[in-house]
């Protein structure tokens, strides 16, 4: 098995020379250049790929496999834009090319265009009904658009598409991000004077056990000052740790009493699998008060796969990944109160 990676390496390494040389030899050559841009792809080196491949357009302007390929490495380059131009050009000198199609249409998908790429997803199926990917981003992009619409209920489709970009590429870095807020002396009282009531367990089932309560509405709409200032810092530090704008999906609070904690649970949902989304939606919990630590169970925060366990202390943020496992249970005297926050990842264009 090593003896043959070894083996590939060499055969690359003499045709990456054999390549040079003809580029060289004969610097107009479209296919000595093309060839070049080829091998470099394939051994990792894009951006002198992609210099490959424009010198061979630039000899020879109606050359496709040399703009496919241009479009591909921009695209692993993440110059979406330019990939987008270089699909196009290539379905221009051949309209009935299946892969170009595919992924022009995920380059579009990435862009946020979702009614565009959903013309190319249709265009690849007209001309190979049986390519299943192209079904399942179809049925992504039907998925996101409702997303859109949840987003922005007051727009239509056409209006907003191009206000994201959805980023499941992003990895949460470090996982969790764990931060420090001050609290506002008036944030507890107001979330006591808040009445905070049992979770609709017809809409969805709570995590909870023992004398656990969870408020049954965003708490984000409250407009009290202090709840406004909250989500206004919360967001800006979501925003920094994502690098991306965020869409709160829920906002609430949990008061944990004596008794009473999470079972293991995760806050990402079968829509968010199906959809492609579960890879941007996190998690964020904000400990207003922790109570009392000085019990045999303090609420120490578990997350799973890998196992992970993290003390709060006051104004402590943590911020997970939606679909990883977590849960707490506390034996505490005196109440603990934290903010929960899910929200996912996305850019405005």
């Amino acid at each position: 098995m090593v003896s043959n990676k070894i083996t590939e390496q060499v055969k690359f390494h003499e045709e990456l020379i054999s390549c040079q040389k003809l580029v060289k030899l004969n610097s107009n050559n479209a296919a000595a250049h093309y060839n070049l841009g080829v091998i470099l792809q394939k051994v990792g080196k894009l951006n002198e790929a992609e210099i490959g491949y424009k010198k061979a357009i630039e000899i020879k302007h109606n050359f496709i496999a040399a703009y496919y390929n241009l479009a591909n490495t921009q695209r692993k380059l993440g110059k979406l834009d330019e990939a987008e131009v270089n699909y196009k050009k290539t379905l221009k000198i051949n309209p009935i090319f299946t892969e170009a199609y595919y992924n022009l249409g995920n380059t579009l998908k990435d862009l946020g265009k979702l009614d565009e790429a959903e013309i190319n997803f249709i265009k690849v199926l007209e001309l190979k009904p049986e390519l299943v990917e192209a079904h399942k981003n179809l049925d992504i992009i039907s998925k996101q658009k409702k997303l859109l619409s949840n987003i922005f209920p007051k727009k239509n489709i056409h209006e907003i598409k191009k206000l994201i970009t959805l980023r499941s590429e992003y990895k949460l870095k470090p996982n969790p991000f764990i931060h420090k807020r001050s609290i506002e002396p008036e944030l507890l009282a107001r979330l006591n004077e808040i009445k905070a009531g049992e979770i609709d367990k017809n809409n969805f089932q709570d995590a909870r056990f023992g004398n656990g309560k969870h408020s049954d509405f965003n708490l984000f709409d409250d407009q009290s000052s202090v709840i406004k200032n909250v989500k206004k810092d919360l967001i800006s530090i979501m925003s920094k740790v994502v690098q991306s704008d965020v869409y709160i999906k829920e906002s609430f609070f949990n008061i944990l009493r004596s008794g009473s904690g999470v079972t293991p649970h995760k806050h990402a949902n079968a829509f968010d699998k199906s959809s492609g989304l579960i890879n941007q939606k996190y998690s964020l919990t904000y400990y207003v008060s922790i109570g009392d630590q000085n019990c045999s169970e303090p609420g120490i925060l578990k997350l799973h796969n890998p196992e992970e366990e993290i003390l709060p202390s006051e104004g402590t943020i943590v911020i997970f990944e939606a679909g990883r496992m977590h849960s707490a249970t506390y034996n505490g005297n005196k109440n603990r109160v934290m903010i929960g926050v899910n929200f996912y990842s996305f850019i405005k264009i």
